[in-house]
């Protein structure tokens, strides 16, 4: 069956699009010929098939079990082509739903992955407990997919086995690998509420050896601290614990905990004291590029909690990274009324050197006409 349909790949490649853009219309012979290109000697090929395929919805149904038998093939593009297809296709999978979770006990490790990953993309309970048992795998790479698949359903997973769960979840938190260690710690932040408990363990985190780790544990507290809403202690804890981390000597980590910042709620963010901000002021002067771009962006999001800083936030139009200039560009375009006086300043920079800038500035003054 390999080698069938070997004909010439860009002729075949055509009559594939020509399938795609059937969507609705297509029949069921047109589908059989989708499903027969699964099989063609050429890759490209098969991975276009699985692409149009999952683009189709519930017209293909009937063929999920074909399309999940590629997470199987000895050919990794397939099994990315896979996972990305079904997890389109959603909860129509669940119509194989048996065949994906016997790959969970599959001898590859890599089949355990991509089935975990296509559940995790599932939102449905009925299978979390075969997923919870993957966190015991002995890969560790299967043991991480398992935690993001739970983390992915959420909520939805501390309703269906409550405190079991995220107990479970939470004693990764410790493992030896920084990628598990990383996972378990992002998950917790997703479950919302009832992982409040695990703030401290989360917490503990920031001082994890790894930066992946740290960062993952300034997102988790983020969305712990965002959840909160009006707790006012748990908001405060939070927060002084991300803005510890702009201190972190790791660039990714110190840009990551600025744009947590800038994404609490704004039930949060009333707790944000002014030395918080002056804090954030201060990585405009950072030496990395991405850190001073995640602090003009943060700031952009703080409305009038940083009205007074807005020309350090106008300095940054001259700064010598490209990046940070468009940033910036953005930043005061969201502080709307606030930047009225500093039209002028943007106005220059359409002459900016850079095509990014350049066109920050024009989609940033359309969005400001009313100020003009």
């Amino acid at each position: 069956m390999a080698g069938m349909h070997s004909g010439d790949r860009e002729q075949v490649l055509y009559r594939l699009r020509q399938l795609e853009s059937l969507h609705g219309s297509i029949t069921e012979s047109q589908i059989l010929e989708l499903i027969a290109f699964l099989e063609h000697s050429n890759r490209d090929v098969r991975l276009t098939a699985a692409e149009v395929l999952g683009h189709l919805g519930e017209t293909v149904t009937a063929y999920i079990p074909q399309i999940a038998t590629l997470l199987t093939d000895t050919d990794r593009y397939l099994h990315f082509a896979a996972v990305e297809a079904l997890s389109r296709l959603g909860r129509v999978v669940k119509t194989c739903l048996p065949q994906i979770l016997a790959l969970l006990e599959h001898q590859n490790w890599e089949v355990r992955f991509d089935a975990a990953e296509v559940l995790g993309n599932l939102a449905g309970e009925e299978y979390i407990p075969q997923i919870v048992a993957l966190l015991e795998d002995s890969d560790r790479r299967v043991r991480s997919a398992a935690i993001e698949a739970l983390g992915k359903l959420g909520k939805v997973t501390t309703t269906s086995i409550p405190q079991m769960t995220a107990r479970q979840i939470a004693e990764r938190l410790g493992d030896d690998d920084p990628s598990v260690r990383s996972s378990a710690t992002w998950a917790l932040g997703n479950l919302g509420e009832i992982a409040r408990a695990y703030i401290p363990q989360i917490a503990a985190r920031l001082a994890d050896e790894d930066p992946s780790v740290r960062a993952a544990a300034v997102v988790a507290l983020g969305y712990l601290g965002k959840e909160a809403k009006m707790n006012k202690s748990i908001s405060q804890m939070t927060l002084h614990q991300i803005t510890a981390c702009l201190q972190d000597p790791d660039p990714s980590v110190r840009a990551t905990a600025l744009t947590t910042l800038g994404e609490l709620g704004e039930a949060t963010k009333i707790f944000m004291p002014q030395i918080v901000t002056c804090q954030i002021i201060a990585c405009l002067e950072d030496q990395e590029p991405l850190v001073r771009s995640s602090a003009v962006e943060t700031l952009g999001k703080l409305g009038e909690l940083i009205k007074n800083h807005i020309p350090q936030m106008v300095r940054c139009l001259g700064d010598e990274n490209p990046a940070v200039r468009a940033s910036a560009v953005w930043a005061l375009g969201n502080l709307g009324r606030l930047v009225k006086a500093y039209l002028p300043h943007l106005r220059a920079r359409l002459e900016d050197e850079s095509w990014m800038v350049r066109s920050a500035v024009l989609d940033t003054l359309d969005k400001l006409n009313e100020f003009l």
